[in-house]
């Protein structure tokens, strides 16, 4: 009969899993390293603009998701068998879940803030209807937080209850709490990939060649790569709901298997994991427009390292003569991608093409 050996009262590591830990680490320390160097970069050229202000408290709040994503993970007894988790984990569980839905949209918003300014500087001076489209896309994030941070105050009633591992399955909405997060998800992935698609136009109107035009496309694109990762966020969240078989049917023999959902046995990898990475990708792929004159010049300063290199010289040198002949013969206009002072280097975008103002 299920149910009949109760939960432990000790708390026991010795088969937990921390390779989730260690990479929601890296990822914060990754993302983390690239907006400073972003801001640090900006500084150095004083060229700080509104969007580089509006990553600080996209960084902020990353910060305090990572920090909280590992605490739970530590501390909620996340990634060790569901029969070896405390009443005391799993509370613990229930208030990462329940924090990470009052955080996410604040953190995933304040990130697109800090696109979508980067837009407003970039695409928004010389094509009016496309300035409006961005300050639209600026106002529905105001609309995103405030309707998505109220939601999840009727998950539970009272919502203290929640917490408690023997009282949840009473009080709590399963149901709601699953509906609100796929529509959080759901629009939260439509504003990545509006923001993915949006440079394309612009782009496609500057007098360059393709491949020059590939590369700006994809510089700005990074930055709202995170669709991707949203999206696969997504597909397995629905998934995992819904999963009701493949489990462990040793926790069946346990009480709290008819307390604690099933699903629980693979939350780290199902949930934390992705959850760190959508965020990690929008906040790198963002620091990348304003890096790209470092790291072309980055660029260059290996250049001539690796062509001293035996066996590597030749190579380099022979693509560096390609590249000379077809810059000589496919010369874009140097206005279209051109430094705001000569003395700084500091890239930014231009339509220089007045037909196309509206």
């Amino acid at each position: 009969m299920p149910g009949t050996i109760p939960p432990p009262t000790v708390i026991n590591n010795e088969n937990r899993d921390y390779g989730v830990v260690v990479g929601l680490v890296i990822l914060g320390a990754v993302s983390t390293f690239f907006t400073l160097l972003r801001l640090w970069y900006r500084a150095r050229l004083r060229a700080i603009g509104p969007d580089d202000y509006a990553i600080i408290p996209a960084l902020v709040l990353y910060l305090g998701w990572t920090v909280m994503a590992v605490y739970v993970y530590i501390n909620a007894g996340v990634g060790k068998p569901l029969w070896e988790i405390t009443l005391g984990e799993f509370s613990t569980w229930f208030k990462g879940v329940m924090a990470s839905a009052f955080l996410y949209p604040a953190m995933s918003a304040s990130i697109r803030v800090s696109i979508i300014l980067l837009y407003v500087r970039v695409f928004g001076k010389s094509n009016i209807v496309l300035r409006y489209a961005i300050w639209a896309l600026l106002v529905l994030q105001g609309v995103y937080v405030v309707v998505y941070s109220i939601l999840p105050a009727f998950i539970g009633k009272p919502l203290h209850k929640v917490f408690d591992p023997i009282e949840r399955p009473k009080h709590m909405n399963d149901w709601y709490y699953y509906y609100s997060q796929v529509a959080l998800y759901s629009t939260s992935m439509a504003f990545d990939i509006i923001l993915l698609f949006f440079p394309i136009y612009p782009v496609l109107q500057l007098q360059m060649n393709a491949r020059s035009r590939i590369g700006v496309l994809a510089m700005f694109m990074l930055g709202a790569g995170a669709s991707i990762a949203a999206a696969y966020k997504l597909a397995i969240f629905v998934t995992q709901m819904q999963r009701y078989t493949n489990i462990n049917p040793i926790w069946l023999d346990y009480q709290m298997s008819l307390l604690i959902p099933p699903q629980f046995d693979e939350y780290g990898t199902t949930f934390w994991i992705p959850s760190q990475v959508e965020p990690s990708v929008a906040l790198i792929g963002a620091a990348l427009p304003a890096l790209r004159p470092l790291i072309q010049g980055t660029v260059q300063r290996i250049k001539p390292v690796l062509s001293s290199i035996p066996g590597l010289g030749s190579r380099s040198d022979g693509k560096s003569t390609n590249a000379s002949s077809r810059s000589a013969t496919r010369t874009p206009d140097g206005s279209l991608i051109k430094s705001k002072d000569a003395s700084r280097n500091y890239i930014e975008l231009r339509d220089v093409n007045s037909t196309h103002a509206y």
